[in-house]
């Protein structure tokens, strides 16, 4: 039987750590309602309301944390099945929207006045949000304990 039918075999069938697990769930439980609102959105804006003639913009607001998602929901079934390209989309998923979001926290120009526009102060508190749990996944994703984990799923060199 090859090695890669058999899930953990290489490391005596323990699986995750539970850190591992809450990342994981944490990534699927989180973008699942992201992935439902923005897609539900983004077919309204294209196909009902045709906003998108008139907001173009509303393809990368919408499409981007859509995308994101869709990139989450598959990177948390690799974490549950200790795989390296999943820890690597993991410290991307961890560092590109923080990235996205603070370009926009620096570049958003409201389009009513300040006291009546909360886009800019929910964005920071996203801002916020983003950085910490970045911080968490780059510490816990590159520690040595936990990349082991992963390196001990990658295929054997053929002979």
């Amino acid at each position: 039987m090859d090695s890669m039918d058999v899930p953990n075999q290489q490391h005596g069938g323990r699986g995750p750590t539970s850190e591992i697990i809450i990342v994981a769930l944490f990534q699927l439980l989180g973008s699942m309602p992201i992935l439902f609102i923005c897609g539900i959105s983004l077919r309204e804006a294209i196909w009902v309301t045709h906003e998108i003639r008139s907001s173009p913009i509303s393809v990368i607001i919408l499409g981007l944390p859509f995308l994101f998602s869709c990139v989450a929901v598959v990177t948390s079934i690799g974490l549950f099945r200790l795989r390296e390209w999943a820890r690597r989309a993991t410290l991307c998923l961890a560092t590109l929207p923080l990235f996205g979001c603070a370009f926009f926290v620096i570049f958003y120009q409201p389009g009513l006045p300040a006291s009546y526009d909360i886009t800019k102060p929910i964005a920071e508190i996203l801002f916020f949000i983003l950085v910490l749990v970045s911080g968490w996944w780059w510490s816990l994703f590159t520690s040595s304990s936990v990349r082991s984990q992963f390196g001990r799923h990658s295929p054997e060199k053929p002979i």
